[in-house]
């Protein structure tokens, strides 16, 4: 067990009145704990607005603890939702030292006061600034602007990313009751070739012998030439015995306007996300991380930017556990005397870049062989796809640390290609028989 970080962290507010806040979307409640942990007089609550900022919390403060410097007081604000960020931002430029105290820890701490569970926002605002007394928090960090911009567009990434998603869920489901048979020729129907169809024929008589002469050249091209004749014809044959629901011709018209509104939906997102993106890979070329991400085969641009700002440019980060317990990657270890518990993954962290590093490790195994070697031998031992792949990210995250330390670009070594082609070879012959989830892995 380290501890010397949280006594740090203990020392640094020991001696100092701590103001603990519950944030709330209309008003912030907030109780005063004296250097030795007693509150002094009752909590109070303040509007969120301007005029609650600059002149009631000050009023109420000097009531409570008189005439204070800045070096006297610590503000600990709970993180939730995004309550709290109008605030801290605002005690920061202000210039008074802010600590953030996580929602979790809040929650663990309400049954310790007398073994009640009962949760008020009075009790809340006095147990936040109780657990930053004890160290219990994180520093309020002010990134510079192009790492919190980037961090914003990653945020909005994420969410458009959702949004499409669902849109194509809602098309497929539209599909599955018309034209089952449609999703059987495109599986992954919000391809470009799969929408750009749509647009015009989504029943099973709208697909007959002309579209094949009609739309081949757009499709071609549409697709970039991966698509041609033969998805044509698919779609052609497949309209023959479709098991589609039977529309009458009143109801087309009725249905086009349902697809069309998602399809504009998709369309419009996809815009969206290329703008997103755009900005995104533009401000992380700012970073020296960028090139160094780069040099890993399998990452792609877009990948390298959103993991600098998940990680806000890697800012304060010495060893991959930190990324790790970040994403919520980290193992809860659960001993005790003789007995040894299961591992499990913790599962509490930033779930966008725990989605993010598995995408990418599921890409760079394929073809970096500290990543591939591990990955190959844990699923020769015990096959597991999932399981496997989230034990391979540590792995990654030590690559992606080092090379940032040494501030130099990926290369293969000899000895990790050879290890890589060993395994390679005997991962084939066990998976050649098997029904489970085979990578193919670069030769």
């Amino acid at each position: 067990m380290k501890t010397k970080k949280f006594e740090e962290k203990k020392k640094v507010v020991s001696g100092k009145k701590v103001i603990g806040v519950d944030p709330g979307r209309d008003r912030h409640q907030i109780a005063v704990l004296s250097e030795s942990g007693e509150q002094l007089g009752k909590s109070f609550s303040i509007p969120v607005s301007y005029e609650g900022y600059e002149d009631k919390l000050m009023k109420k403060l000097k009531l409570s603890i008189g005439e204070f410097d800045l070096s006297e007081v610590v503000f600990a604000v709970e993180t939730s939702c995004n309550l709290w960020q109008t605030l801290c931002a605002w005690l920061s430029m202000k210039g008074y030292m802010v600590v953030m105290v996580s929602p979790l820890t809040t929650r663990s701490s309400r049954p310790l006061m007398g073994r009640d569970f009962s949760k008020t926002d009075p009790k809340d605002a006095y147990l936040v600034g109780l657990n930053a007394q004890r160290g219990h928090y994180d520093d309020y960090k002010i990134y510079q602007p192009h790492i919190k911009s980037m961090h914003h567009l990653s945020i909005v990434w994420s969410k458009l990313t959702k949004d499409r998603v669902k849109n194509l869920q809602r098309i497929g489901a539209f599909m599955q009751s018309w034209f089952p048979e449609y999703v059987k020729v495109f599986p992954t129907i919000g391809v470009d070739t799969s929408l750009y169809l749509l647009k015009n024929y989504f029943l099973p008589r709208h697909f007959d012998e002309a579209i094949i002469l009609k739309e081949l050249s757009a499709v071609r091209k549409v697709s970039g030439g991966n698509y041609g004749k033969e998805k044509l014809v698919a779609l052609v044959e497949q309209s023959k015995n479709s098991i589609g629901m039977n529309d009458s011709g009143e109801e087309e018209e009725t249905l086009r306007i349902i697809l069309d509104g998602w399809l504009s939906e998709v369309k419009s997102i996809n815009r969206q996300m290329k703008k997103v993106s755009a900005k995104l890979i533009e401000l992380a070329k700012e970073s020296d991380n960028f090139d160094i991400l780069l040099s890993i085969k399998g990452v792609s641009d877009l990948s390298a930017a959103r993991l600098i700002a998940e990680c806000r440019d890697f800012e304060g980060i010495s060893h991959y556990g930190q990324i790790e317990k970040f994403a919520g990657l980290n193992v809860r270890v659960s001993d005790s005397g003789r007995s040894n518990g299961a591992r499990h993954i913790n599962g509490i962290g930033n779930k966008r870049l725990n989605h993010l590093l598995n995408q990418m490790v599921s890409q760079v195994m394929r073809y970096v062989p500290e990543v591939a070697n591990k990955y190959m031998r844990r699923q020769l031992k015990r096959p597991c796809y999932r399981k496997n792949l989230i034990a391979s990210i540590p792995q990654f995250l030590k690559l992606i640390v080092a090379l940032m330390r040494e501030k130099r670009a990926y290369e293969f070594k000899e000895e990790s290609l050879k290890d890589m082609m060993e395994l390679k070879r005997e991962y084939e012959k066990f998976s050649k028989n098997r029904k489970w989830h085979a990578i193919k892995f670069a030769a």
